[in-house]
């Protein structure tokens, strides 16, 4: 080849490239993409009348998540028991007392599975008593570790039970154990420790959040001011002692401690009320509140509905466009409002299950704490 075939050789090549470049950006920025579907409540959370429809399908698994005692007096028809204990362990300890509740490790998660006969292709359904946060527990650790046909059992146990007026069956159910190890697909999804937390709170600005991000604290009036409250005015938390009565001013206030844990919140964190803000009676077709036969003085409870729900979370600033990382005590409450919230389509949702027994035991200028009312975000 001479130069001059050379040089012409290099100029097609050259042009050639060209098109390629150009018929590659009109593929990619001239052709709409397939939008991502948009995310449900249902993709975390399944209705009773969805159980019962599905209860006989092979490839579903109802999971039990309450105490032994409790699955053998009554269960969902069906339901295997995997107690509580079985998914979440103490692995910090201070002076003999647990602090950190971690989710399983890899090789526990598979023993655990695999056991029970579930494997990556098991739809999960999971409850325990109505507002019991451990019920969404069990099906949050599935969805860390990839496994995206996890739900949690709306209105759990009672709304079965009590509302539905569904069979109740005390004949324990023995699972299969699966004949291959359960094989998990990825790792930490919805999941952030405390050096996240940590790294999104702006310490050189009296430790405000940082922008585009929210930390939202899922607890009780007493654990998130760090003291106890009197909630009777749901808009002025005035301390009280630990028999309810007020606190003079100037005298010392009755906190709520954690043994060898510091008193209050996360500076700047969004207060939602886990018991109170997402959850409401359900109500019979006379437009009554049903009793609970399995909790004293309790109505059952259910999800409240998406637009009383958006309106909770936005009325706070918690958006869809900003980041957000839940904490409660041990990650539980906060695991059900990152499942809540993710379906609601938020993008990015995050569970920060070391929380508030691990947070509290920190050294404080690297994990700071505030106490007192800081739900308007004037003060920590």
């Amino acid at each position: 080849m001479n130069d001059k075939e050379k040089v012409m050789k290099k100029q097609f090549d050259y042009i050639l490239s060209a098109l390629l470049i150009f018929a590659s950006s009109i593929l990619f920025f001239g052709c709409e993409q397939s939008p991502k579907p948009p995310a449900s409540l249902s993709d975390f959370f399944k209705s009773t009348d969805w159980v019962a429809d599905h209860a006989n399908d092979s490839n579903v698994a109802i999971v039990d998540t309450r105490k032994a005692e409790d699955y053998a007096a009554g269960h969902i028809p069906g339901a295997i028991n995997i107690p509580r204990t079985k998914f979440y362990f103490a692995r910090t300890q201070i002076d003999g007392q647990s602090f950190a509740y971690d989710i399983p490790s890899p090789a526990e998660l598979i023993d655990i599975l695999t056991a029970n006969g579930i494997s990556p292709e098991t739809t999960v359904v999971a409850y325990d008593t109505d507002i019991s946060s451990y019920g969404g527990r069990f099906p949050w650790v599935l969805k860390v570790y990839g496994h995206e046909k996890a739900y949690v059992i709306e209105g759990g146990a009672e709304k079965w039970k009590d509302a539905d007026s569904r069979e109740w069956d005390t004949t324990p159910v023995t699972p299969t154990p699966s004949t291959t190890p359960y094989k998990i697909a990825s790792y930490y999804n919805y999941r952030v420790n405390k050096g996240d937390v940590a790294a999104v709170i702006d310490k050189a600005n009296g430790n405000r959040t940082k922008p585009g991000y929210i930390i939202s604290d899922v607890r009780t009036p007493n654990e998130y001011a760090g003291y106890y409250v009197d909630t009777t005015d749901p808009d002025n938390w005035t301390p009280v002692d630990a028999d309810g009565n007020p606190v003079p001013v100037g005298s010392e206030v009755s906190f709520v401690y954690h043994t060898g844990g510091r008193p209050g919140h996360i500076p700047y964190a969004k207060f939602s009320n886990y018991s109170g803000d997402v959850y409401t009676d359900y109500l019979d077709a006379s437009g009554k509140p049903v009793p609970s036969t399995l909790q004293k003085d309790h109505n059952v409870q259910v999800l409240k509905s998406e637009a009383d729900l958006r309106a909770h979370f936005e009325g706070l600033g918690i958006t869809p466009d900003k980041t957000i990382y839940n904490y409660c005590e041990g990650g539980f409450r906060s695991g059900v409002y990152t499942l809540v919230l993710l379906g609601l389509g938020y993008p990015e949702v995050y569970n920060y299950d070391g929380a508030w027994n691990e947070w509290s035991i920190q050294d404080n200028d690297l994990y700071p704490v505030a106490t007192g009312d800081g739900r308007d975000g004037s003060r920590p």
